[in-house]
This record gives structure tokens, sequence and C-alpha cells, in this order.
């Protein structure tokens, strides 16, 4: 994770300018996300986080946080859409869902809607409902509450759509939502996409029937196609966004990332996005750009706070999220018990608090 000693320093696919003091920003909070603590056997693959950061950092050419942060502050303009795809996971160990995703992906939300003023909607797939809905409604709450001491400003609430099983009904649903709400972006968080035979997998090598799962992914082609900015968050390769640099992760993920359904291509998915945020884990990747947009606008109001975390984890699971390294409903995401995700959202708060003053006092 170099530090440039350059003044200015631009994202290789987003072509966004940075000042070393953003990039030094954006180191900072990177080297935070991708701080690997998943247990070491019995649940995800230990060992891959920092190289696939690295595969992710070397094709962006900027710290990953900050040039999604800044990607989105370029695009999204007030009163825009910006929409959020979320949720993984299929019956029967995860019937609706996982913590991770929903957790991360409604902080980043509200950090859009406070510093860029612009709606934000949910896209997830049916079965995944409850446990975003439940998300979302806490967020929406805090929301109110911070725009009471906002005098004279508004926002609109965050609202959520569905989207279908299947190929055929999705290719519908994602023209229709493209369409519809013409969003400024549209990002992933922990949202899987096919792989070169268009079967879709879990990091450990798990295939998933294709005729369970909702085909969210091909909101980042529609998107792509109308000139809308897409972004990735993700922390196996499985998910969307890495197929901007499929077959380096495959170089770094223990057997290639190999199918255990022998699909010759493995997990790593090929849809790509504009700009791919490599994680330890997807809500931290969410937290981190959420992080570094506060640093761009310097507004530490956008930053997440650890009660929130705790509360987004205890209403997901609530609403029957579960842990996606064990498939258990127990407040925990990415085999990590909640306290460690409190104490990673409260140091990140100190790293992104520290720019945002240095850069008040200048």
């Amino acid at each position: 994770m170099d530090v440039t000693t350059s003044s200015t320093t631009a994202s290789a696919a987003t072509g966004v300018a940075l000042t070393s003091e953003q990039v030094e920003s954006g180191n900072r909070i990177d080297r935070l996300m991708t701080l690997e603590i998943r247990p070491l056997s019995g649940g995800l693959p230990p060992g891959i986080v920092v190289p696939m950061y690295e595969v992710c950092r070397a094709h962006q050419g900027a710290p990953l946080s900050m040039a999604a942060a800044a990607a989105l502050k370029a695009k999204v303009r007030p009163g825009s859409t910006v929409v959020i795809a979320t949720g993984a996971g299929v019956a029967p160990k995860l019937p609706l869902g996982e913590t991770d995703g929903p957790v991360g992906a409604a902080a980043l939300a509200a950090a859009i809607v406070k510093g860029l003023r612009a709606k934000v909607v949910f896209v997830t797939e049916d079965a995944h409902l409850p446990p975003v809905v439940a998300a979302i409604e806490l967020v929406n709450a805090k929301l109110a509450a911070w725009a009471e001491g906002q005098p004279g400003r508004t926002y609109e609430p965050i609202t959520v759509e569905s989207f279908p099983i299947g190929m055929n009904a999705g290719q519908a649903r994602s023209r229709e939502l493209i369409e519809t709400l013409n969003p400024s972006a549209v990002v992933f968080v922990e949202r899987d996409g096919p792989n070169v035979e268009g079967q879709f997998h879990g990091v450990r090598g798990d295939c998933r029937d294709p005729l369970t799962v909702g085909y969210v992914y091909l909101l980042a082609y529609h998107a792509a196609e109308a000139g809308i900015l897409t972004i990735g968050i993700g922390d196996g390769g499985n998910e969307v966004g890495f197929g901007a640099v499929r077959e380096a992760i495959r170089d770094v993920l223990p057997m290639r990332g190999r199918s255990l359904a022998g699909h010759a291509s493995g997990v790593v998915t090929v849809v790509p996005t504009d700009v791919t945020v490599s994680a330890a884990v997807s809500n931290w990747g969410a937290c981190a750009v959420a992080a570094a947009l506060a640093v761009l606008l310097s507004d530490s109001e956008l930053l997440h706070d650890a009660d929130t975390e705790h509360e987004l984890i205890a209403v997901t699971v609530a609403a029957g999220a579960r842990d996606g390294a064990t498939s258990k409903q127990t407040m925990v995401v990415d085999g990590i018990d909640f306290s460690g995700h409190l104490a990673f959202v409260s140091l990140l708060r100190v790293v992104a608090g520290i720019s945002i003053r240095t850069a008040s006092a200048a």
C-alpha cells in the first residue's frame, strides 16, 4: 500500500484526481479495512485479504476506499438517485441472506444521503427483503433524528425495490430499474456475480443453483450501457466488481478459487465495475467508502458509529440474517463476533476524524 509523494494522483479506472493528502488518508482507511481477523480455520478462507486488495489497488491506481468515494462525489448530484444492491446467500444455509452486506450498505447509504444529498434506493432479491428492510428502517429513523438538528434541511427516506429470481425476469427488472430510477451511480455491497459458466458461488467453492438466485448483477451491465458509475464492494472474489481483475484474483486464491461443483472457471465472477473495493469484510469496505467520503467533504457527521453498527447487526439478525461463515443466526459477521466490528467502526472514526480535523486546520 504505497504512499504517493506527488501532489496529485488519479484512479486509473475513473480518472478522478486525488491530492497527496487524500491518498494518504485513503491509505490509512484501506489498511484498516483490510485488517484480517477472520478465524484461522473452520470458516472463510484465511490469508487472502491483503493479496486480493493488492490486485485491486494495482488495477485502480489509488486507495480503493478513496477512489470509490471520489467517484461518487464527482458523479452524484443533489436530488439524484444512487442504487445500492445488496443481499447474498441462498437456502438452506442462508435462506434470508447474511449479516455481511445490509449493515455496511446501510452505513454507506446514510453517508450518501447526508453528504451528497442524494436519494438512495436499495435493490435486493425477494428472499433477502426482511433483513434489508430492517436495516433501512433503522437508518431512516436515525436520518429523521439527524434532520431535526438541520434547520431547513430536507431529505428523502431510503426506499427498497425487490428483485425476482431467474435470468428472464431479472433482465426485465434490471432494465426497468435503470430506466425508471435513472441513477447517477449503482453500488454493489456483498452481491454475488456469476463465473464464466454463468454459475454463482460462495467464496469456499459451494455452487448455488442459478434457479434460486436473483440476477441482480445485471444492473452492473445495464448501468454501464447507460454510462452510469458502478462500484463493487466485496471480500471473496465471487462478488460483483471482481470481474475487472478476474484472472489476477484467481491467482491469489487457494486452488485458484476452485469450484466444488467442478466448473472450470472457479468462483471468481466475470462481472466488472468501474471501481472495485476489496476489503476484509464487505461491510467494512462500505463503511470505509463512507469514511473516505466524509474526509473528502470534511464532514464528520458522515462517519458511521459503533452504536449504530451494533443496532444494525441486531436488527438484521432478528429479521433472519445469518453469519455467512457459520450459517448461524447470531451476532456474528463473517465469523467475527460483533465486538470486533464495533472496534473496527470506532477505530475507523478515529482514523478518518484525524484526516478531517487536519484538513480543516490547514
